[in-house]
């Protein structure tokens, strides 16, 4: 008689990844012992029969799934067979909640200047795209070229889980000013008259651009570009009388010369830009006569006065305010001033707290 020693039958499991995220392909593998030439494997997932006759068996696991595999050998003489494998209990971490608002224009130019893209939620994240600086999260339209660009924010959480969102922007071609005809702003189709002076192209009206809330409320950084009319009269804004907190005028991006809230091709004047304006008038001690509405220059500054920081109205029909990109202080900003008595134009460092109106200048 030849007897054979029974063998014993057993199977391990493997996962290709645990814990993994959630909406992952994991792939199990099975590794028998003493199977034969021929086993076969019943999978499971939480005790119900998945799965086909297959060594590996892949699918998208939920939190806390059990999975484990029965084996069954062909040999002749075995133990323990058919044999359970061990049970890994998979460990399935959520993926963030990713929203992609933008805060940004997105439509635009090839001639704008470089923004910064903002609007995904949560803060923290990396944006990406054609000519994107995944670092500093600046989008470059003369780089970019002439067409839709698509933008995509990516968040990881703590568990190294991402997610993606995307929005997409608009870039036209160069925008061609003749300083004195009216440009059209592409954003919301309002027009401007422009006005050329010495070397420097300007707007020759107050920028209106954003949706009106209550003087009685701040401007904040939301995504929504908002703006006082005087008084909250709402025909006041079509007459000039718009006025903007710093830091909302500067979309809470605080480089000098910045776009700002002022159409792509224009942006937010510097000190130094108002300083070439005040020239040629040998210096802003005699500018303020040509640049009002009762001048010559073709400015046309009216006197739409102001709302101050601690939320009044005032000055209007006597002075008006704007602001320079510049800034100050981390709570101040450089402002220029005219009234209808004086020739000059003051400046001072003002609260970015105070609502001045703004004039673009052409890049």
């Amino acid at each position: 008689m030849t007897v054979n020693v029974n063998l014993p039958v057993s199977v391990s499991l493997a996962a290709s990844d645990n814990p993994v995220c959630a909406g992952i392909a994991v792939t199990f593998t099975a590794i028998p012992a003493n199977g034969g030439s021929s086993p076969s494997y019943q999978w499971k997932v939480n005790g119900i029969n998945v799965g086909n006759n297959n060594p590996a068996y892949t699918y998208n696991p939920s939190n806390n799934d059990l999975i484990s595999c029965l084996l069954t050998s062909n040999l002749t003489c075995t133990s323990g067979n058919p044999a359970t494998s061990n049970a890994i209990t998979m460990s399935v971490n959520s993926n963030p909640i990713v929203t992609f608002n933008p805060c940004f224009d997105t439509v635009t130019t090839i001639n704008a200047k470089p923004f910064m893209l903002k609007g995904g939620i949560p803060l923290g994240g990396t944006y990406s795209g054609p000519v994107v600086n995944s670092l500093t999260g600046v989008f470059t339209p003369s780089l970019a070229g002439i067409g839709t660009h698509s933008i995509t924010y990516t968040y990881t959480n703590a568990a190294l889980c991402s997610t993606l969102a995307h929005a997409n922007i608009i870039n036209y071609p160069f925008s061609i000013v003749n300083c004195g005809s009216p440009i059209t702003d592409i954003r919301d189709n309002k027009v401007y008259p422009t006005v050329q002076i010495g070397t420097q192209c300007w707007m020759a009206a107050n920028l209106n651009y954003g949706s009106q809330i209550a003087g009685s409320s701040t401007q904040r950084d939301n995504c929504i570009v908002e703006k006082y009319c005087y008084n909250d009269i709402p025909v006041r804004c079509t007459t000039g009388s718009v006025f903007y907190q710093w830091d909302e005028l500067m979309q809470y991006d605080f480089s000098v010369s910045n776009q700002g809230l002022c159409p792509p091709g224009w942006h937010v004047p510097t000190e130094n830009d108002w300083n070439i304006l005040f020239v040629n008038w040998t210096n802003n001690g005699f500018a303020g006569s040509p640049l009002k509405y009762s001048g010559y220059s073709g400015y046309n500054a009216l006197l739409a006065g102001t709302r101050l920081f601690n939320i009044s109205w005032s000055y209007d029909g006597f002075a008006t305010f704007f602001w320079s990109s510049t800034a100050y202080t981390s709570t101040k900003a450089w402002a220029h001033v005219m009234n209808d008595y004086d020739p000059s134009v003051a400046l001072y460092p003002a609260s970015r707290a105070n609502a001045f109106s703004v004039r673009c200048l052409k890049d």
